[in-house]
C-alpha cells in the first residue's frame, strides 16, 4: 500500500468509498495493519507531547490589518515590525524545532527500515498471542515429542532443546508464517513470559551458507533477536528483557 494513502486515511482526507477499500485491505494485510498502528501511535505521541503556544490576543487583529493592507493595490510597503510580533515568530520557530526533534527522535528509535524481518516477526508474535488462536499445535515440555511433530510438515528441522535448567521451559510448537515464508514456531516460557522462536529456510541458495550473528533490538515494546545459520533464519520474539532473549538465542544456537 502507498504510505501516503495510508496517512491520508488517518488524517481523514479521502472519500468514504476509498477509505472503505483501504479499510478492507487492512483487515487482510497484517503488515499494512501494523504500519497503520505505528502511524497511529506516532500521531498520538505527537499530540500528547508536542509543545503548544497560545497566540497573543493582539495577533488576530494584526494579521487582519496586514491582509487588508496587502490587498490594497496602492498600499505602500511597510517595513516589518519588531517587538511582540518578532517574539511570536521566535516562539513559532521554537515550537517547530521542538516538534521536529521529537519526531526525529521517535523514528530513530524505530527498527531499521532496511531490515523488515524484525517487524514481520513481531506481527507474527502479536497474531500468535491473540485469544482466538491456539499458541501450540503440539503441547509438550519433552523435546522428543515436539521435534518429531514437525517432521513431514515443514522442510526444515528446527533446533529444539531442553533449556529448563537455564530458566526457559519448552511449551510446544506449531506451524506459523513470517511474511510469505512458512515457519516452525517453537514456544518457550520464562517467568510466565512467552517466547516464540520462529525458524524458516533461508530464501535462496546464495543465503544457505550465510551466517548472521545474534542481534537483539526492540520493536513495538517487544524484544526481537535474529540470527541465521545452517541455511535457516531465526527470530525469537518476547516481551522479556532483551538480555534474556539474547541469552536464549545463544543457548539455542550453541552446538
Amino acid at each position: 500500500m502507498n504510505c501516503a494513502r495510508l496517512q491520508q486515511v488517518l488524517d481523514g482526507e479521502l472519500d468514504h468509498a476509498t477509505t472503505g477499500e483501504i479499510a478492507a485491505h487492512l483487515v487482510q494485510c497484517e503488515a499494512c495493519a501494523a504500519l497503520r498502528d505505528q502511524r497511529g501511535t506516532l500521531r498520538q505521541a505527537v499530540l500528547a507531547h508536542a509543545p503548544y503556544f497560545k497566540a497573543p490576543a493582539a495577533l488576530a487583529p494584526a494579521v487582519r490589518r496586514e491582509l487588508e493592507v496587502s490587498m490594497m493595490p496602492s498600499a505602500p510597503m511597510e517595513k516589518p515590525r519588531v517587538g511582540w510580533l518578532s517574539w511570536w515568530h521566535a516562539a513559532a520557530f521554537a515550537s517547530i524545532a521542538a516538534l521536529s526533534g521529537f519526531i526525529n527522535g521517535y523514528w530513530l528509535a524505530q527498527p531499521r527500515k532496511d531490515d523488515p524481518l524484525r517487524e514481520l516477526a513481531v506481527t507474527s508474535q502479536v497474531a500468535a498471542l491473540a485469544p482466538t488462536r491456539p499458541l501450540t499445535q503440539v503441547a509438550s515440555s519433552d523435546r522428543h515429542t515436539v521435534k518429531p511433530w514437525f517432521q513431514g510438515k515443514i522442510d526444515i528441522a528446527p533446533p529444539i532443546k531442553d533449556l529448563a535448567e537455564d530458566g526457559f521451559e519448552l511449551i510446544g510448537g506449531r506451524l506459523d508464517q513470517v511474511a510469505d515464508r512458512q515457519a516452525a514456531a517453537v514456544v518457550y516460557q520464562i517467568r510466565k513470559h512467552v517466547i516464540n522462536l520462529f525458524v524458516w529456510r533461508a530464501g535462496d541458495r546464495a543465503q544457505h551458507d550465510v551466517t548472521e550473528a545474534i542481534a537483539t533490538t526492540n520493536v513495538r515494546r517487544f524484544s526481537v533477536t535474529t540470527w541465521s545459520a545452517n541455511g535457516m533464519r531465526f527470530a525469537a520474539v518476547s516481551d522479556v528483557d532483551g538480555r534474556d532473549l539474547t541469552r536464549f538465542a545463544q543457548l539455542i544456537s550453541a552446538p
